[in-house]
């Protein structure tokens, strides 16, 4: 509504005449491309998990720092991508929206439904020496730079250089990767 008073999207945010005619597919239709979009995520899933167990035997890392650092790193790629365009065109609130509710998700909901399909699961020691307290750290100084109004460039330096010195030190501390005499 062009006239109405409000919040008004940017030109570059409003939904296009292609958003509206996929929303016009019979429903018939609509529900095959879900049953078939549903066969790839399990498909994938199926090759993902071989391909994992491959990398571990081959690198010799623990699985979980495998699963800390590089297959959660390739899996926030497409979540990264997501997060950055808002903010790129002038909505940042909507990008730390999303960095914050992933990271709530990621920590109750994926959990969560983990415990409910597989039961308990016996809880790494490294995860309880390392990885927790990092998470933690991290995660208030992530709070503190958010609790100040205004995240400033410097504040996305900090926060990737601890990302690195995590993600190395996890790999070469507690991840066993070979290294070459």
């Amino acid at each position: 509504m062009a006239g109405s008073p409000g919040f008004r999207l940017p030109e570059d945010l409003r939904v296009d005449d292609g958003f509206l005619a996929a929303r016009a597919q019979p429903p018939g239709r609509t529900v095959l491309f879900a049953v078939i979009a549903l066969i790839g995520l399990v498909v994938g899933a199926l090759i993902a998990g071989q391909g994992t167990e491959g990398i571990l035997e081959t690198w010799a890392i623990s699985g979980t720092v495998f699963g800390v650092t590089i297959a959660t790193l390739a899996l926030s790629l497409e979540d990264l991508l997501i997060t950055v365009e808002p903010a790129r065109r002038g909505a940042p609130e909507i990008a730390v929206a999303n960095v914050l509710g992933s990271v709530v998700f990621s920590v109750t909901g994926k959990l969560g439904v983990i415990l409910l399909v597989g039961g308990a699961i016996v809880v790494d020691p490294t995860a309880l020496v390392w990885h927790l307290p990092v998470l933690l750290g991290l995660t208030l100084l992530s709070a503190v730079f958010l609790g100040t109004g205004r995240i400033r460039r410097w504040h996305g330096v900090v926060l990737l250089v601890l990302y690195v010195a995590y993600f190395v030190i996890s790999l070469t501390v507690f991840g066993g990767v070979p290294v070459d005499d």
